[in-house]
């Protein structure tokens, strides 16, 4: 979360809870929309409508890494992939 703020990890290291938890309340209420900013029901039901009408793939392949532990340490294992 703090490079998202804009911090380093130094400065995240030096700074105290107090500081840390000071600047990442001022962080979300500067970036959270304001009452008159937010969408209406009407705008949500309107986007969701456009999204649907996308031409997006009636399914499509996801695929990551699989893992096993090698005693202490995660070995990469192989791929797994599925529909969504």
């Amino acid at each position: 979360m703090g490079a998202a703020m804009g911090w380093t990890v130094h400065d995240v290291k030096r700074a105290s809870v107090w500081e840390f938890f000071a600047a990442l309340e001022g962080y979300v209420q500067a970036k959270s929309p304001k009452e008159g900013n937010k969408l209406s029901d009407e705008d949500k039901d309107e986007l969701w409508d456009w999204m649907e009408r996308l031409d997006a793939p009636s399914s499509m392949i996801l695929s990551t890494q699989t893992y096993r532990l090698d005693g202490a340490r995660l070995v990469p294992a192989g791929m797994v992939s599925f529909e969504a």
